[in-house]
């Protein structure tokens, strides 16, 4: 399958040379981490990491990102050690991403251990869906995986990708760890609620937002704006939010995994205005803020974030 993909009748229309080779690249690196042994792909993954710590050009970003989480001057030791194992635990996102649609249900209820999917299934016992909003925070697509080995829908959003075939690509990934994914196109709230009322569980990546326009929110004592989809969802259906946070782990008998923390539901306020969706967003913000401070080498932003950096970028 893999290789039809690596080599397709032709190109297609309007995607350039470059892009083709991206595209090529992220294939070729989903093919080989598969035949890699476990414990030689992590090692791999680690060994790129460094790599891309020390040349990275968003370094020094990274580092201002983290100085804002943990309150230390961006060029301490402290904070220049969290950006490594930032990059690194980056890399093991991507060969995870790659290697694990291999795996079965059986595998994700054994290396994603959490008590917290009780929480979930509180919410789903109210006789409809359930909302979780997570961060660019460990790997969120094992965590999806995971939702679904418990036998329940987990659906989400994914940025429509240039070439479309990119796009397309990591559909395919996430569907095949049982992820139902709406491309992020204008209207898409309509499905995604109705997915809602038939039972889902509606994943968002609520820190990033992308356009800037979101409700300003404080963020580690800074300002920041964040996307109001969840909470914008939340309060039409009347469904609460739970905040997740998914970290790697190596479990006591030595296998590597995943764990998460799920904070209590976070009921939909009064009001339906953007008052309502601010003051909901602002919550989400603390719960995730709240998570990635336990372990912030394991946020995977490495863009200007708060307000003030992203002034002095043009967008």
């Amino acid at each position: 399958m893999w290789l039809a993909r690596l080599v397709p009748p032709r190109r297609p229309p309007g995607e350039g040379r470059l892009i083709q080779l991206v595209y090529y690249g992220y294939v070729v690196a989903s093919a080989l981490l598969r035949l890699l042994p476990e414990k030689a792909a992590y090692r791999c993954a680690q060994g790129l990491g460094s790599l891309a710590a020390r040349r990275s050009k968003k370094r020094a970003q990274v580092a201002r990102n983290l100085a804002r989480i943990t309150g230390k001057p961006a060029d301490s030791a402290e904070v220049q050690a969290l950006v490594v194992e930032a990059y690194r635990s980056y890399a093991r996102y991507w060969f995870e991403t790659f290697a694990l649609v291999r795996e079965d249900r059986e595998f994700f209820l054994d290396r994603f251990r959490s008590e917290d999917m009780a929480k979930i299934e509180a919410v789903l016992a109210r006789g409809r869906g359930a909302i979780v909003a997570v961060g660019h925070l460990g790997n969120w697509d094992a965590a999806g995986a995971w939702v679904g080995a418990h036998g329940h829908l987990l659906v989400t959003v994914a940025e429509v990708l240039k070439p479309k075939r990119m796009y397309d690509f990591f559909v395919d990934h996430r569907a095949a760890l049982g992820m139902k994914i709406h491309p992020a196109v204008k209207g898409i709230s309509a499905e995604l609620i109705e997915d809602l009322e038939a039972g889902a569980v509606l994943a968002i990546l609520a820190d990033r937002d992308l356009k800037g326009t979101g409700p300003e929110v404080m963020f580690f004592g800074e300002k920041a704006t964040f996307p109001g989809g969840a909470a914008s969802i939340a309060i039409e259906t009347g469904i609460p939010i739970l905040v997740a946070g998914v970290y790697s782990v190596t479990h006591e008998d030595g296998k590597r995994g995943w764990t998460t923390e799920i904070c209590d539901p976070i009921e939909v306020p009064p009001g339906t205005g953007k008052e309502a969706v601010g003051e909901l967003t602002q919550r989400i913000a603390d719960e995730l803020a709240r998570c990635i401070a336990e372990h912030p080498e394991e946020w995977h932003v490495f863009q200007p974030f708060w307000i003030a950096d992203r002034k002095e970028v043009p967008r």
